[in-house]
């Protein structure tokens, strides 16, 4: 009986593309050198598409802790929660090379994977990192003629995508010096990725609070923003959260009004719920309740998506520093100044307390095979 050849079985090329775009980034990398076949597939744009649709329809979070500095490099924390089965799995990302952290860099929010690393003095320095794909790129410095003439500025930058056919990512950098803080010197450029060079757009007329990180949703970037006219001394800072869409790349503001407080120097924001949301970062002593507020962007308004009691908080947040973080289904992820304990807020009368390390920045994340290169 003559042998029988073997044969290799043939999978339909859109079977294995369904298979692939359920496998986590750290192996789709290692996958690219199977074939040439393989290799356009994983990074083609459609490809990478459906895998960030799928990472975000996952039931977890995924919490990237940044801040801890090792020589020449930048270590990068995962923190995957899945609050219903009661798991955090924690793991390091490789080191980013070659990086030398100082001690007045700044992490803008991630957008599909990519965040920037960037220095707040005159020597400025951008960082475009993807920690799952452990890549980074050096983006060409942003000069300002306000340098020249008052030195030191305030930056603030932030990174996102457009919400087109065929997006770009960019990034925004605000600049403002410190001469008489007068509204007319805040300047802003846009960075996109596939142009590699800086370029001014219309600055809005305002000042930027730059202590407050740019979030981004659905093409929109947002900050805070005020008036430096409407500031008497000791007076509050009223804010107003500014829109800039990045296809458009104009303006818009809406009013806080419909808060309990306006102070920008009081308020933070984040993205939950698929909303832009701001909150009192710290209660007052006489402050019972802890609310986020959600913006309604087609009617312009605000309402209260969550309001919980502080009595339920755990002893850690003394100092009534409360920032969330990310949310699950129904629960909201909340953690302290500190960002040494976390929450699980689910109703009024369950919270899970679970224990990190602290580390300098804590962000709400999903990993991607995005390039930094585009």
């Amino acid at each position: 009986m003559e042998g029988k050849r073997k044969r290799g079985v043939n999978i339909p090329r859109d079977i294995v593309e369904e298979i692939l775009v359920k496998v986590p980034v750290k192996s789709l990398v290692r996958f690219k050198v199977v074939s040439k076949e393989w290799r356009r597939s994983i990074e083609s744009t459609c490809f990478i598409e459906k895998h960030i649709r799928y990472q975000k329809s996952l039931g977890g979070a995924t919490v990237l802790s940044t801040g801890k500095k090792r020589r020449n490099s930048l270590v990068l924390e995962k923190l995957l929660i899945t609050p219903c089965s009661g798991s955090i799995q924690t793991c390091q990302y490789l080191p980013i090379q070659p990086f030398r952290p100082t001690y007045d860099f700044k992490v803008s929010e991630p957008c599909d994977g990519l965040f920037c690393i960037y220095t707040k003095t005159n020597d400025r320095k951008f960082n475009l990192v993807n920690p799952a794909t452990n890549s980074r790129r050096i983006l060409p410095e942003a000069t300002s003629t306000l340098d020249e003439v008052y030195g030191t500025s305030y930056s603030l930058l932030g990174i996102g995508r457009e919400n087109v056919v065929i997006p770009k990512h960019k990034l925004l950098w605000f600049f403002q010096c410190n001469d008489k803080l007068v509204n007319e010197f805040t300047r802003c450029k846009v960075l996109s990725l596939d142009s590699n060079s800086w370029r001014y757009v219309d600055p809005p007329n305002c000042r930027i609070y730059c202590d407050q990180p740019i979030i981004h949703l659905d093409g929109v970037l947002y900050c805070f923003s005020f008036n430096r006219e409407e500031m008497g001394y000791g007076q509050p800072c009223i804010c107003k959260l500014l829109a800039f869409d990045l296809h458009t790349e104009m303006f818009h503001s809406f009013s806080t009004q419909d808060l309990e407080s306006r102070d920008c120097r009081e308020l933070s924001m984040c993205i939950l719920n698929h909303r832009p949301c701001i909150f009192k970062k710290r209660l007052g002593n006489n402050d019972l309740l802890f609310k986020i507020w959600g913006l309604d962007i087609n009617k312009s308004s605000w309402e209260v998506m969550y309001s919980i009691e502080f009595s339920c908080f755990p002893p850690e947040f003394y100092n009534r520093f409360i920032i969330p973080v990310a949310t699950i289904n129904d629960h909201v992820i909340l953690s302290n100044s500190r960002r040494d304990i976390w929450v699980f807020y689910g109703s009024k009368t369950h919270i899970f307390p679970y224990k990190f390390t602290a580390s300098k920045y804590h962000m709400s994340f999903f990993e991607t095979l995005v390039s930094v290169y585009q």
